[in-house]
C-alpha cells in the first residue's frame, strides 16, 4: 500500500511526535533577536496504529547560511532542497518546519501553501514514497502541522494534524482547535480545576490515555480518570471476571463471575456512569496487549498506564515508550510473607518511562530473565514456580489486596498529572518506592539509561512493533500451555536438575569442610 494516497487514510486521525531534545534544538534555531521567520527541513518516520497516523520526527537537517533567503519572511533555496532529498535515509519522510511571528495555533499563509503544496509535495512524495509533512512553530512554542496526501495525479490535499506531541520528562501537546477544542467548563470539575488550573485540566482532558490491565489497580485508575474529566480512554485486557477478583476489582459483581464478563466491559460500565466529561468515549479491547489489535490500540494513545503484572507485556510497553514516543506510567506491588504465612513486608513502586527518562530495565523494575521465563510459558507452570527460591517466588505470586491497589492507582494518576502539567509538586521528581513499614516513600532521580542499554537507542525509530517482535521472538502471544505429557517431562527434568545441583553443592561443602 502506498502511504501517501488520500483514499488510504479514510477515518484516520493524524499526529506528529518528537522528543523534547528535538524541540529544544528547534527553539534555539527559531528564537531570534530580530523580527525574522526561519525554516529547516527534518526527517520523520511513520507510525501507524488502529486509527492514528503519526509522523515521528527524529532528525533535523538545519540550513547552512546560504541555503535560505531571510527577508522577514523566509524561503528555502533549490540547493538546500537537493541536499535534503539526496541525504534522505531509507523509509523516511521529509518535513518542512518554519516559524511564524505570533503566538498560538497557526494557519497557513498563501506563500506557505504554495511552498508546501506546489513546490514540495509532489517532489517529496515521488522521492520518498511518503507524504510531505509541514509544521509551523509559533512564538509561544505552540505547534500546528499537516500532511499533504495525493488525491489525484498532481493534486495534493492538506490533512490537518490533530495533535503535535513533544515527549520528554514532560508531555506537551499542541491541539488543533478546530479538531480538538478545549472542553466546555462545567460545575462538575470546579474543584479539580481549582487545584491545578484550567490550562492543565484542558490539556489533561484531551489526552488519550490507555490502561493496560483492568484488574485491581487498573479498574481504580479507570474510575479516577473518568471522574477527572478525561474524554477518551482505551481499555486493554483479555481477562474475564472470576470469583477471586471480587475482592479487588472495582465494579465487579457476582453476576459478572457467572457471565464471565470481560474486565474491560466492567471498567467501561463503571466509567460510563461516573465520567464528568460532557463528551466521553471508551474503546474496549478484550484482547491481550500482545496481539495485533492490542498493540494497535496502544499505539493510538498519548500515554499508557501499565497495570499488568506479567514481565512480557511490561517489556513490550517499556520498548514501545521509546520506539513510538508514548510515555508509560508503570506500577507494581510485592508482598512478602513469612514461613508461617504472616505478612512481613509490602512494597509498591511507581515510575514513568519514556524519552528523557531511564527505562524499566535500567531502573531494575524489570528483569530480562523474568521476561524470558514469561515468554516461554514457565510462569504458568506451577511445578516450575514451586521449584524457585522463596525470594523468586515473591516476584511472581501476584499477592495483592484492594488497599494496596488504591495507593498504587493514586500515585499513577498523580504521575500522569505531573507528566502533563510539568509540575513536580503533583507527580514528584522521579520513580517512587513506598515501603509500608515503617511508612517511607523513597524517590530516585529521573536519571538516564545505562550507556550499554539497548532500549534508549531505539528512541523515535518508529519501528512497527508487531513486525519487530515477530522478528525478535518469532511470535506475539504467549505460547499455549504445555500438554500434560510435556509438563510431566519438564517436571521430571527439573527434578533431576535440582537433584544434580544438590549433589554438587553437597560435594563442595564436604570439600571445603
Amino acid at each position: 500500500m502506498n502511504d501517501y494516497q488520500l483514499h488510504n487514510f479514510t477515518g484516520v486521525e493524524f499526529s506528529v511526535a518528537f522528543t523534547t531534545a528535538i524541540e529544544e534544538r528547534l527553539d534555539k534555531h527559531f528564537i531570534k533577536d530580530e523580527v525574522q521567520e526561519d525554516l529547516t527541513f527534518a526527517y520523520w518516520r511513520p507510525s501507524r496504529a488502529a486509527s492514528r497516523y503519526t509522523g515521528i520526527i527524529y532528525d533535523l537537517l538545519l540550513p547552512e547560511q546560504d541555503e535560505r533567503i531571510l527577508q522577514g519572511n523566509v524561503a528555502f533555496t533549490h540547493d538546500y532542497l537537493e541536499r535534503v532529498l539526496d541525504s534522505c535515509p531509507a523509509e523516511s519522510g521529509i518535513a518542512l518546519i518554519h516559524s511564524h511571528l505570533g503566538p498560538g495555533w497557526q494557519d497557513m499563509s498563501g506563500d506557505d501553501i504554495v511552498a508546501e503544496r506546489d513546490r514540495l509535495a509532489g517532489v517529496v512524495t515521488g522521492r520518498t514514497g511518503l507524504p510531505l509533512l509541514g509544521l509551523t512553530w509559533s512564538t509561544d512554542a505552540t505547534w500546528s502541522a499537516r500532511f499533504w496526501l495525493r488525491a489525484d495525479r498532481r493534486e495534493y490535499r492538506r490533512q490537518w494534524v490533530t495533535t503535535v506531541r513533544s515527549v520528554g520528562p514532560c508531555l506537551r501537546i499542541s491541539y488543533a482547535p478546530h479538531l480538538s477544542p478545549p472542553p466546555s467548563k462545567t460545575e462538575r470539575l470546579v474543584a479539580t480545576r481549582s487545584v491545578w488550573g484550567e490550562t492543565t485540566q484542558d490539556q489533561l482532558a484531551r489526552t488519550r490515555v490507555g490502561i493496560v490491565g483492568l484488574g485491581s489497580v487498573g479498574s481504580l485508575v479507570a474510575e479516577a480518570l473518568s471522574r477527572t474529566g478525561l474524554q477518551r480512554l482505551v481499555f486493554i485486557d483479555n481477562d474475564v471476571i472470576e470469583e477471586r477478583n471480587l475482592d479487588r476489582t472495582l465494579g465487579a459483581l457476582w453476576s459478572d463471575v457467572t457471565a464471565r464478563t470481560p474486565k474491560v466491559d466492567v471498567a467501561k460500565r463503571v466509567a460510563d456512569q461516573s465520567h464528568t466529561a460532557e463528551e466521553f468515549s471508551v474503546l474496549t479491547i478484550a484482547e491481550s496487549l500482545i496481539t495485533p489489535h492490542g498493540l494497535a490500540a496502544a499505539l493510538d494513545c498519548d500515554v499508557l498506564i501499565s497495570c499488568v503484572d506479567r514481565p512480557w507485556p511490561t517489556y513490550i510497553l517499556n520498548k514501545l515508550a521509546y520506539l513510538h514516543l508514548i510515555p508509560v506510567i508503570d506500577g507494581g506491588i510485592i508482598a512478602r510473607l513469612g514461613s508461617s504465612g504472616s505478612l512481613l513486608h509490602i512494597d509498591w513502586t511507581i515510575q514513568t518511562v519514556g524519552p528523557g527518562r531511564a527505562c524499566l530495565l535500567c531502573l531494575d523494575a524489570l528483569r530480562r530473565s523474568d521476561v524470558a521465563l514469561d515468554r516461554e510459558g514457565s510462569l504458568d507452570d506451577p511445578d516450575y514456580i514451586q521449584g524457585l527460591s522463596s525470594g523468586e517466588q515473591e516476584r511472581f505470586q501476584r499477592r495483592n489486596v484492594f488497599a494496596f491497589s488504591m495507593s498504587v492507582a493514586a500515585h499513577e494518576i498523580l504521575q500522569l498529572v505531573g507528566l502533563i502539567s510539568g509540575n513536580n509538586r503533583i507527580g514528584g521528581t522521579g520513580p517512587q518506592r513506598y515501603r509500608a513499614y515503617p511508612g517511607r516513600m523513597d524517590v530516585k532521580s529521573v536519571g538516564q539509561c545505562h550507556p550499554d542499554c539497548d532500549i534508549s537507542p531505539l528512541t523515535a525509530t518508529g519501528v512497527p512493533i508487531i513486525a519487530d517482535l515477530q522478528v525478535e521472538y518469532g511470535y506475539l502471544a504467549r505460547r499455549p500451555p504445555p500438554s500434560e505429557a510435556l509438563r510431566t517431562h519438564q517436571t521430571k527434568r527439573r527434578s533431576f536438575l535440582r537433584h544434580v545441583l544438590a549433589v554438587i553443592r553437597g560435594s563442595m561443602n564436604r570439600h571445603h569442610g
